[in-house]
């Protein structure tokens, strides 16, 4: 179940006798649980449009800071894969030939059919 959640600036008339007039940003989190399936209860906050920006910046540092670790991850993933890719390629290359089996081929090849 995910929610999707919606902003809309109050007008002066909704906001005449509240007791907190500067809190008008209404923003509605909306249940959703499938396509078909509607919105289900809807949850309504009210905060001031500094507050929306403060959220938005906070947002804004956490998704940077888990973009930093994402990328220092990926950097060391290749590192250790470009690690293991050479250290494949050396034991390959140093492996001897395996003499038995190229004379066999060879005595193969000459015998013919």
């Amino acid at each position: 179940m995910t929610t999707a959640p919606t902003l809309r600036l109050l007008s002066a008339a909704e906001l005449a006798g509240e007791p907190r007039p500067h809190a008008c940003v209404e923003v509605v989190f909306t249940s959703i649980r499938r396509e078909e399936d509607a919105a289900a209860s809807p949850t309504a906050l009210r905060i001031t449009p500094a507050d929306v920006m403060r959220l938005r910046m906070e947002t804004e540092l956490t998704l940077d800071e888990m973009r930093t670790e994402v990328m220092r991850v990926e950097i060391a993933w290749q590192k250790t894969l470009g690690g293991w890719y050479e250290e494949g390629r050396r034991a390959v290359e140093s492996r001897a030939p395996d003499v038995a089996l190229l004379a066999r081929v060879l005595e193969g090849l000459r015998s013919g059919p």
